[in-house]
Formats: structure tokens, sequence, C-alpha cells
């Protein structure tokens, strides 16, 4: 009975092999394509140029609050303290509330951007998915999840091709 379920046992590991064999494996950086195609290359900029106006303004504000309390501070002399504490405490509020906001139009910043490049991603994935049935490619991995491997395997540069005669640009939503 050992013989026999031992005999099964390597017939069905030579053969579960023999059908792996057939399996072609390829990776690509996704990273890469989004930072080296075309569209991937217009989104991040767009998606740059608007997080660079949000961190102008916000410095701006910044110094706005401090020339604010600047200018409560020097008037220290001229008013009581009484005024100089409601005016300082009225400057507080008013700077917790712009703080909020600032948090809030961050979170809804990286929100922005996280959703940009998901739809990036979603739109190649079709052409990923085409390349992927055109070369009888099985299974396709992400280069962050690979230890080491021959870059034979690497399709990336063949997929920023495809994706930069498909896509050209790319508007922020």
């Amino acid at each position: 009975m050992f013989k026999k379920f031992f005999f099964i046992l390597i017939l069905s590991l030579l053969s579960f092999n023999a059908l792996k064999a057939d399996v072609k494996t390829s990776y690509v950086d996704i990273d890469y394509i989004l930072s080296n195609s075309i569209a991937g290359k217009s989104l991040l900029e767009k998606l740059k140029k608007e997080e660079k106006l949000k961190i102008d303004k916000f410095k701006i504000s910044d110094e706005n609050f401090r020339d604010k309390e600047k200018k409560i501070i020097a008037k220290k002399n001229l008013i009581t303290n009484e005024e100089i504490n409601k005016e300082l405490k009225s400057l507080q509020i008013e700077f917790q509330s712009y703080k909020k906001n600032k948090i809030q139009e961050i979170k809804e910043f990286k929100d922005k951007r996280n959703r940009n490049i998901l739809n990036f991603i979603k739109m190649i994935n079709p052409i990923i998915e085409n390349y992927m049935t055109e070369n009888s490619i099985s299974i396709l991995l992400d280069k962050k999840n690979i230890f080491i491997a021959s870059k034979d395997y690497d399709i990336t540069k063949n997929l920023i091709t495809l994706i930069d005669k498909k896509i050209e640009n790319i508007d922020i939503k």
C-alpha cells in the first residue's frame, strides 16, 4: 500500500513539473512606467505643479499669520494686556481654523494623487493584458516583489513603447 502511494505521489509531482514548464512568467516595473511613459510623466508633472501651488499658498498664509502675530506683539506698549490677549486669542482661533483647512487640503490632494495614479494604472491594464496575450505570458509580477531575476524577463520598456503609442496624455480628475 505504501509503495503504491509513493509511486502515485512521484508520478503526480513529475506531471505537475511538466505542466509548470509551459508557464511563461515576466515582470514589470510599474513605478518606472509611471515615471517614464509620456502619459505618466505628464500626469506626474501636472500633480507636481498643483502640489507646488498648494505649498506656495500655504507658505504665504503661514507668513501672514507670523506677520499678524508680530504686529499684535508690537502693539504691546500701545494697548492693554487685555486687548493684546483678546487679539492673540482671535488670531489663535483663526490659525486653528486655517490649520484644519490646511490638513484637509493636504489629505484631499493625496487622495486626488492616488486616485489619478490608480486611474493611470486602470488605463494601462488593457494594454498590458493584450501584450500578455500576444506574447503568451501567463504570469506577470511587479518588480518590487522579485528578489532576483534575469533581465530577459523584464518587459517594462516594451510596455512603455506600447503605452506611449496608445496613451499620450492624461487629464487630472
